[in-house]
C-alpha cells in the first residue's frame, strides 16, 4: 500500500513523502518502505511566481556558474510538541529518532560563480545550493519538479534564497528559478514551468539592476 508522511523541512517548505510499503510484523511504515522500495517520491509545496520579474525581485542572489561537486545530506525535521500519537506520529521520539523515521534528504551542490547578476557574491566564489532529494543508502529520494544540478560543465543561472551565513542557498522555485546559459549567453529554463522570456544573461542582469 502507499504510505504518506508529512515532513517539515523548514518553516516555508512542507514535504510529503510517498513510498510503496508493506506493513507487517508491526514494523514502522517508513522503515519497511526503505526495505521494499528503491524510490521514495517527495511532493513539496514551493512558492509559485506569476512572472520572471517576481522571481528576480525576490531572489537574494542571482548567479551564473558551474557545479564543482555535490554531496547528499539529511535534514533533521522539525518535530511537533503534540503528545497525542494520533495527531503526531512522532510523539515521544527524540530529534534523532524522528530523523530516522522521516528523513528529509537533500543534495547540496557547490557552484563556482562565473558571473554575478545580483546579490552579495563575487565571481570565483563557491556557493552551496541545496535541492530536495538524492540517494541515501539503497533508496533514491525524488521530487518531481526538481532537476538535479549536474557537474558536467553546464553553465547554470540560479535565482537563490539565502538562509543565513552557514546555511546553503536554495532555489526560490525548482523550475522557475533554474536556467541554463548557452554559449551565446541565451538563458533557457530547465523545467517546463520556467519562464521563457529571460533573454540573454546580459538582459537578465539589466532586468535585475532595474528591479532591484
Amino acid at each position: 500500500m502507499k504510505t504518506m508522511r508529512h515532513v517539515v523541512a523548514s518553516s516555508s517548505l512542507l514535504v510529503l513523502a510517498l513510498a510503496a510499503a508493506g506493513c507487517a510484523n508491526g514494523e514502522p511504515a517508513s522503515e519497511k518502505a526503505a526495505e521494499t522500495s528503491d524510490v521514495i517520491a517527495y511532493e513539496a509545496d514551493y512558492p509559485v511566481y506569476d512572472s520572471l520579474d517576481q522571481v528576480v525581485e525576490k531572489a537574494d542572489v542571482i548567479v551564473k556558474g558551474t557545479v564543482v561537486d555535490s554531496s547528499v545530506r539529511q535534514l533533521v525535521p522539525e518535530t511537533s510538541t503534540d503528545t497525542d500519537p494520533l495527531a503526531n506520529p512522532q510523539a515521544g521520539l527524540s530529534e534523532e529518532e524522528a530523523a530516522d523515521e522521516d528523513p528529509v534528504v537533500i543534495t547540496v551542490s557547490r557552484v563556482k560563480v562565473s558571473e554575478v547578476l545580483s546579490g552579495d557574491v563575487k565571481p570565483g566564489d563557491i556557493v552551496e545550493v541545496s535541492q530536495l532529494g538524492g540517494e541515501r543508502g539503497k533508496v533514491t529520494y525524488k521530487e518531481k519538479h526538481t532537476t538535479a544540478l549536474a557537474a558536467n560543465g553546464t553553465q547554470y543561472v540560479l535565482m537563490l534564497a539565502a538562509h543565513g551565513p552557514t546555511a546553503p542557498y536554495d532555489l526560490l522555485n525548482p523550475e522557475q528559478a533554474l536556467y541554463t546559459a548557452g554559449g551565446s549567453g541565451k538563458v533557457e529554463p530547465v523545467g517546463d514551468a520556467g519562464f521563457k522570456n529571460a533573454g540573454t544573461v546580459r538582459n537578465l542582469k539589466e532586468r535585475a539592476t532595474r528591479i532591484k
